[in-house]
């Protein structure tokens, strides 16, 4: 065989493998290459979108998409990294480093007026009207629902824990959340940018229902701005005859089924989710 007609085989095996690819998998690291656990990964502009699993590694479904669409990598508290399909799927196994984001802390002034407490969010839990996640074309993976925190723009307020209730919880292993905070846009919708600066994961125990407190002092969360508190599930299955949480008929909640998917407003229901935060008066 010449050389030639081996480069032409070569070309030819290539190239079906790039027409028969019906996903995208890799590891996803950060700056000093430690695996980056639950990165957002989806494509600009489209709906479909995975999450990394706890060691970095993920798969992303190529559907409806096309070779010159872009895919992009998010995780909070690191910049953001954008490649095209086609470069992606020349790879075997894509691997991806992210590096650190750098961050402007917001200063607040320290004074000795009196500190005061208030509640964002929902103030009171119904707790007799279940709410649950949206299921995206796989799993619940990804999926998030949102509300409304109306903090008051130029207040500076300190968050110190975030709470839900739990209404229904069948579930025989712990079950992994993440709490989001976005920005609220000027037609009062979850922006994707967060006021995060690390991620907020937590584990609910087997069984667990009644009210759920997330201690979130040690994350050093401070904002003048209005934001959306979002919960985001981190497990393959949320069957909301499993579990469940509540929710009030008279709040709007934002939801969405995957990374980078749309929000989509449900009047009428939405879910009970309530901060805690401190402020001087």
């Amino acid at each position: 065989m010449t050389l030639k007609m081996k480069l032409l085989i070569s070309l030819l095996f290539c190239a079906s493998t790039l027409l028969s690819q019906t996903s995208i998998k890799g590891l996803i690291k950060d700056n000093i290459g430690a695996p980056l656990p639950y990165c957002s990964i989806g494509y600009l502009g489209k709906t479909v979108g995975t999450l990394s699993d706890e060691n970095g590694e993920f798969e992303l479904k190529l559907n409806g998409v096309t070779d010159s669409d872009t895919i992009k990598f998010f995780a909070i508290g690191f910049n953001e990294y954008f490649i095209s399909v086609l470069e992606a799927k020349k790879q075997m196994s894509l691997e991806i480093k992210l590096q650190e984001a750098a961050v402007e802390l917001l200063e607040v002034e320290v004074s000795a007026r009196k500190v005061a407490i208030d509640y964002l969010g929902t103030k009171k839990f119904i707790t007799n009207n279940c709410s649950g996640f949206v299921k995206n074309e796989e799993n619940w993976k990804g999926s998030e629902t949102a509300i409304n925190a109306n903090n008051k723009v130029g207040r500076d307020v300190f968050l110190q824990n975030f709470s839900f209730y739990i209404i229904q919880n069948k579930y025989t292993d712990s079950l992994k959340f993440r709490l989001m905070l976005y920005e609220a846009s000027e037609k009062n919708y979850p922006r994707l940018k967060t006021i995060l600066r690390k991620p907020i994961v937590f584990k609910v125990p087997p069984g667990q229902v009644g009210e759920f407190i997330v201690d979130i002092t040690k994350y050093n969360v401070v904002t003048n701005k209005n934001f959306f508190i979002s919960l985001e599930c981190l497990q393959n299955e949320m069957e909301i005859t499993k579990f469940c949480y509540a929710g009030s008929p008279s709040v709007t909640s934002f939801v969405k089924s995957a990374a980078f998917a749309r929000w989509n407003r449900l009047r009428g229901g939405g879910a009970d989710f309530k901060m805690k935060v401190t402020y001087n008066k």
